[in-house]
């Protein structure tokens, strides 16, 4: 009998010992998926594929670019508009780089070190698209209207969205389209010195009365910044 009770014992031992060595088997593989699950979560995160893209408000500080017959400053439509497409952009997901976000500027008033320091901005950001906004300016008055945008087709998405834009200012219908134009028949800095696929926007006359008095508007600064950021995230 004491033999038979001697045995049961060692039998539970051995049961006891087993079950916590399978305990402890099991919560170092329940250990090792969280660190590894963890692991991969940071490793994810810092592969971060967002689109970074520059927003250019054109001139600004010392430039005040073109002034429209009742005294607007293109430097402040450009502001202006810019920020709104921004926020649009951002709201949707999308990272955003302002080249300026009010009238003080980074460079000195210098128009080459303006230029120069545009694009610095958008090389350092490692940015993958650069948009520079402007009004276009003409000594005919109301006799020049119209929106155009200035691109290198080497860059198949610029070209795609610049179009894309285009369509949809044509949409609003407060100007006629002039086109877009290649920077092989007119250079820019912006765009011909820059490694960053990019693109420059001419929104309108500011000479002409109609086009100013769009531009110059909320209601109008809305619509257009809406149409510009709809033909980015188009191609993203």
């Amino acid at each position: 009998m004491r033999t038979i009770r001697r045995w049961l014992r060692l039998f539970i031992l051995f049961a006891v010992i087993g079950a916590l060595s399978a305990a402890g088997i099991h919560a170092y593989e329940w250990i090792s998926d969280k660190t590894a699950t963890s692991t991969l979560q940071v490793e994810a995160a810092s592969y971060d594929t967002t689109p970074i893209i520059v927003l250019d408000a054109g001139h600004g500080g010392y430039d005040t670019g073109s002034i429209s017959y009742d005294g607007v400053y293109e430097k402040d439509i450009t502001l202006a508009i810019t920020q709104k497409t921004g926020e649009l952009l951002q709201k949707a997901g999308y990272s955003v780089v302002y080249t300026r976000i009010d009238d003080e500027v980074s460079w000195s008033d210098d128009n080459k070190d303006d230029l120069r320091t545009r694009v610095a901005i958008a090389e350092e950001a490692a940015a993958d698209y650069y948009i520079s906004i402007h009004t276009n300016a003409s000594t005919y008055g109301d006799g020049a209207s119209g929106f155009e945008a200035y691109l290198n087709y080497e860059n198949e998405t610029i070209a795609a969205m610049a179009s894309s834009i285009e369509s949809n200012l044509m949409e609003l219908q407060y100007t006629q389209s002039r086109g877009l134009k290649s920077t092989e028949d007119t250079s820019l800095y912006v765009i011909d010195s820059n490694s960053v696929p990019a693109m420059l926007l001419e929104l309108g006359f500011i000479t002409d009365s109609a086009d100013a008095a769009y531009m110059s508007s909320e209601d109008g600064q809305n619509a257009i910044a809406q149409s510009i950021a709809q033909g980015i995230m188009e191609h993203l």
